[in-house]
């Protein structure tokens, strides 16, 4: 496959997925119980997956059809055709639903690396281990490993409050038919995910986005809430930004209000503006 269908700095730098390892330009990510090496050779996408096959093209989703989705949202104004033309090869990935679920909830009220330090501690000792390439990996445990974790396990790998949450929805997605919530629609789904104990809206868009097949969804952490108190307060409905406070209230209003800007592909729309605010804001 010709690698200017994907950058992978970009897809993989672009916050939505945490155990990633650059050497050489050569990446490896933490892919469930699998470790997925991924390259650049004379302009080819090269790569390998450890122990197991993953379908490498589908975990990138090689099958959307980009150029259909820029033309889409990138018509909606300058600053989202220049993001998308100067992020181009971003991919939003197809992550399994429980590892991006407990990575989002650790991801709450904190920075990439401490995400990282979390997942990575929690993998540790918890998960297996890989080797490949004369390095170790730790891969992400199963449910039933962390069902059998208590909390304090849980908060031995420096989760803070966070431990008790990731304890409740790892209970709660035992019982729940991921099947279902790929099927099911936008509300339906993000009101199942809300439910569970240490998932806020924010968590939940992430989880659609980048694990259950939601591109309309559209997260907003505080990068996003900069590009749009900038430039789509009109959007947004935010007319004195002095007043705004991001209720949960105000946050699902505002997300409902780009979702209907850029349509089924707002997910896309988000990606290259999250990359686009960390770049120049």
């Amino acid at each position: 496959m010709k690698m200017d269908a994907i950058n992978l700095k970009h897809t993989l730098e672009s916050g939505q997925v945490f155990l990633w390892y650059e050497r050489r330009g050569i990446y490896y990510i933490v892919c469930s119980s699998n470790v997925v090496k991924v390259e650049s050779c004379n302009g080819e996408f090269v790569y390998e997956s450890r122990p197991e096959h993953v379908d490498v093209e589908r975990f990138f989703r090689m099958d959307d059809d980009i150029h259909a989705i820029n033309s889409s949202i990138g018509c909606k104004d300058a600053l989202i055709a220049y993001a998308s033309k100067r992020f181009k090869g971003l991919r939003i990935m197809r992550q399994d639903p429980f590892q991006c679920l407990i990575s989002f909830i650790c991801a709450t009220n904190t920075n990439i690396a401490r995400v990282r330090q979390m997942l990575e501690c929690i993998c540790r000792r918890f998960g297996g281990k890989i080797e490949l390439d004369g390095r170790t990996f730790h891969t992400f445990p199963s449910v039933r490993a962390l069902q059998d974790a208590s909390i304090n396990d849980l908060a031995g790998c420096g989760l803070g409050y966070r431990a008790r949450f990731i304890a409740q929805a790892v209970h709660s997605y035992a019982e729940i038919d991921v099947d279902d919530l790929v099927k099911g629609c936008y509300d339906d789904v993000r009101d199942m995910l809300l439910s569970i104990d240490g998932v806020g809206s924010k968590v939940a868009d992430c989880v659609m986005l980048f694990s259950l097949e939601k591109l309309e969804a559209f997260p907003i952490d505080v990068w996003i809430g900069r590009v749009i108190a900038r430039h789509y307060r009109h959007i947004a409905g935010i007319e004195d930004m002095a007043k705004f406070k991001f209720t949960p209230q105000m946050y699902r209003r505002v997300s409902s209000a780009m979702r209907g800007y850029f349509g089924r592909y707002a997910g896309y729309a988000q990606q290259y503006l999250y990359c686009y605010a960390r770049a120049y804001m």
